[in-house]
């Protein structure tokens, strides 16, 4: 498949008044505008347990990085666009930090697409970030998960969506991916079928004797989506 790219931006608060009026101009201003002009799939999270709360993050799709380009060059030169940034910083700042990724999908990753309509919202999404120590040992991590992990995974009860090697950033390199779950005790009874299932534990055995210890270091984020989320 051709890649796909996302951005995934996170939005630093602090405690008070900032997080309620993000959430609201993010619903109201950015989302309208962003969907005017074409822009794919988004999701909009705040960050339940992470490095730094409150958080919120916007994860945006582009299926290639000229489109991203294109498309970011019409919502700037929306005049809109720069009415909605003026009012956010209007009265007091709106945060305090924000930082961004930049994502490629990789060889394996489904398509994103907007949770339907019909289906109910998840209650928490968990996001991975699995650093690897070379780039030669990402692409045996990316072997592992094309060559069983993932049939584990959906076997298990475990969804990601998408997976995704990050590009600029932080820890590189790394991959991410971000998994729906109906809830905590859903994503731990998923967890523990998956630790504990034989075709697992093969796989995960071969690996360590092709790559060696491939993941150096995993971060997770347990985040729960926005009421308006395309994602949810």
């Amino acid at each position: 498949m051709s890649s796909s790219y996302f951005e995934f931006f996170y939005i630093h608060m602090q405690s008070g008044s900032q997080p309620p009026r993000m959430a609201k101009w993010l619903e109201s201003r950015l989302m309208p505008i962003c969907q005017k002009h074409g822009f794919g799939p988004m999701g909009f999270f705040n960050v339940d347990i992470g490095p730094s709360l409150p958080t919120a993050v916007v994860i945006f799709s582009y299926p290639s990085l000229t489109e991203m380009e294109a498309l970011w060059g019409k919502l700037n030169a929306d005049p809109d666009y720069a009415a909605a940034v003026a009012e956010v910083e209007r009265d007091e700042p709106a945060f305090y930090r924000t930082e961004a990724t930049l994502l490629r999908s990789t060889s394996f990753c489904p398509a994103f697409t907007p949770t339907p309509a019909t289906d109910p919202p998840h209650k928490l999404y968990e996001l991975r970030i699995y650093e690897s120590p070379t780039n030669r040992q990402l692409s045996f991590l990316h072997d592992r998960f094309a060559g069983g992990e993932i049939d584990v995974f959906h076997k298990s009860g475990i969804h990601p969506i998408p997976y995704a090697d990050t590009v600029f950033g932080a820890n590189l390199p790394n991959m991410v991916y971000l998994t729906p779950f109906e809830s905590a005790d859903h994503r731990e009874k998923a967890w523990t079928a998956f630790r504990n299932d034989p075709d697992w534990i093969k796989i995960r055995d071969e690996s360590i004797r092709h790559g060696g210890e491939i993941v150096r270091n995993i971060t997770n984020m347990f985040l729960s989506p926005m009421s308006f989320s395309m994602l949810r």
